[in-house]
């Protein structure tokens, strides 16, 4: 039988029901849990409820799943959880402990410091970049430390993460207008379909290295305690599914959330020591792929809070705003390039590279620097003003288009030494050119790929011929044409890993969805 929760709340909260003197009792609830809190113990009673994913509507699962929080909490905070303790009843009164026979189970935990919970001292700007050094170094411990077998494996795996993204987008799809636009789902569902498409053998590759692990679940800024030593604390111990996982699935729990609260500099060094702490290096696209995943799982968990009807209206719309800024989150990580790279297009006039920069700037957040636009701001003049001079004729004689390439050069590396991500948009058809952009890749410390545009001459001739129907910032014409191609060099010298082919006979958007398949990739 059952405890009514009005019943355990009234009777648990004296003094007289608790083993230790008390005074001070207050009284904490969420949707599955009582929590009674003294001044140096917290007694958490799980309420008789099943939501599906979470099942405690009797006794014997409430002690069995109260026993599982300790021993998988211990795991991070051994000194945190002290046990399990019965709910019996003296006289008609509940209690702690006591002698009689068990009716109900508390999980009994010390009281933690509440001042130095992480998004206390976030709010107060005490946070350290040494704290999170340490944070790191603990999460990474905790992995390298967790148990997988086959069965965490196959519960984790790759299969969990096409189940599990595409229930989120059924379950936020009513939510569309509410608590996020028709583009940002259409975004999310795009780049997280997308990428889990391309990269088929990185998961299963996760799968065999053995990184699908007994993790925590719930790893964000509220469960973690800056203590002497560090608490981490609350894992998820009702459902497996959703604490077993790739470890970069749960680590990116907390980088996300230090972004929701403003944070990028501490997400950001905490990433990037933990990749530094596990050895997991070059994993950086799919940790941010599990990052987008964590936010839209939070903007779904909000959402659904928004639209309770046991949440006040107050709380509901906060709910609402918490949602629409998870899932703004989820969009900026979606449109991320991780980590941030330089890409250079490369073709004749003609050939669709600035429909395909332009295209790749609507899905990735990319700064497209354009040799049209950077040519004409350094002659003085407007971008749309045409110049049809002889090929190689005055601004684009070859010393002028070299004082072109170099300001591309220096405005690209400025650029990605600020951490944003480029596209060049250029004809690149002169080796030197693409020597100069792959030494700004090299100096910056970022990813270059070349997507070379390759088209025959009656498909440009047909296209230069419609041109001349439209304004363009491109003087590129039909009458100069034979002449590019004379002095056209292809990108034959760059290795097949950091170019990509594409055929300009498709459509626009076919040669955009090869390029953003290609970008997702990361072998």
């Amino acid at each position: 039988m059952n405890i009514p929760t009005e019943r355990l709340i009234r009777e648990l909260s004296r003094p007289e029901a608790f083993p230790e003197t008390t005074r001070d009792i207050r009284v904490v609830q969420t949707h599955i849990s009582v929590i009674f809190i003294t001044e140096n113990r917290v007694y958490k009673v799980k309420k008789p409820v099943d939501f599906g994913f979470l099942d405690f509507t009797t006794p014997e699962k409430r002690l069995r799943f109260c026993t599982e929080e300790v021993e998988l909490n211990r795991r991070l905070s051994p000194d945190l959880y002290l046990g399990v303790l019965p709910v019996t009843e003296e006289g008609d009164l509940l209690r702690f402990g006591g002698s009689g026979p068990a009716l109900d189970y508390a999980v009994l935990m010390n009281r933690l410091q509440e001042d130095r919970l992480l998004p206390i001292l976030l709010e107060k700007h005490e946070v350290t970049p040494e704290m999170i050094e340490r944070v790191a170094a603990k999460v990474a411990r905790f992995h390298l430390q967790a148990a997988t077998s086959p069965e965490i494996t196959r519960i984790g795996g790759s299969d969990a993460i096409h189940t599990n993204t595409e229930e989120n987008f059924e379950q936020i799809q009513p939510y569309i207008g509410h608590t996020l636009s028709q583009a940002t789902f259409d975004l999310l569902a795009d780049f997280t379909r997308t990428f889990r498409d391309v990269n088929r053998e990185l998961f299963l590759r996760r799968e065999s290295e053995g990184w699908i692990r007994d993790g925590h679940g719930d790893l964000h800024t509220q469960h973690i305690c800056l203590t002497g030593d560090i608490q981490i604390y609350d894992c998820i111990e009702f459902n497996r599914r959703f604490r077993y996982s790739d470890v970069l699935c749960d680590a990116a729990f907390l980088a996300m959330d230090l972004r929701m609260k403003g944070r990028k500099d501490l997400a950001d060094l905490y990433t990037r020591k933990y990749l530094e702490f596990t050895g997991q290096g070059g994993t950086e696209a799919l940790y941010n792929f599990y990052a987008c995943y964590r936010a839209v799982v939070r903007g779904k968990v909000e959402g659904f809070r928004s639209r309770d009807p046991d949440v006040n209206e107050k709380e509901a719309q906060r709910a609402a705003e918490d949602a629409r800024g998870f899932f703004h989150l989820a969009g900026e990580l979606a449109r991320a390039i991780t980590p941030p790279g330089l890409i250079i297009t490369c073709g004749l006039m003609g050939s669709g590279k600035s429909s395909l920069a332009a295209g790749l700037a609507e899905k990735f957040d990319l700064e497209v620097i354009s040799t049209d636009r950077v040519r004409k701001e350094l002659a003085g003049m407007d971008p749309l003003e045409s110049k049809h001079v002889p090929y190689g004729g005055d601004i684009y004689s070859s010393e002028f288009t070299d004082r072109t390439y170099r300001e591309l050069s220096a405005r690209s590396e400025a650029l990605l030494k600020s951490g944003a991500s480029v596209i060049l948009d250029g004809t690149f058809l002169n080796p030197g050119y693409r020597s100069l952009a792959t030494e700004t890749a090299r100096k910056t410390g970022s990813h270059c790929i070349f997507i070379y545009l390759n088209a025959d001459e009656q498909l440009l001739r047909s296209r230069l011929r419609q041109r001349l129907q439209e304004t363009s910032v491109s003087d590129g014409r039909e009458e100069i044409l034979a002449d590019q191609i004379k002095a056209a060099i292809p990108p034959d010298e760059i290795s097949k890993d950091r170019k990509l082919d594409i055929d300009a006979r498709l459509s626009g958007e076919k040669i955009v969805t090869t390029a953003y398949r290609r970008l997702l990739s990361t072998s």
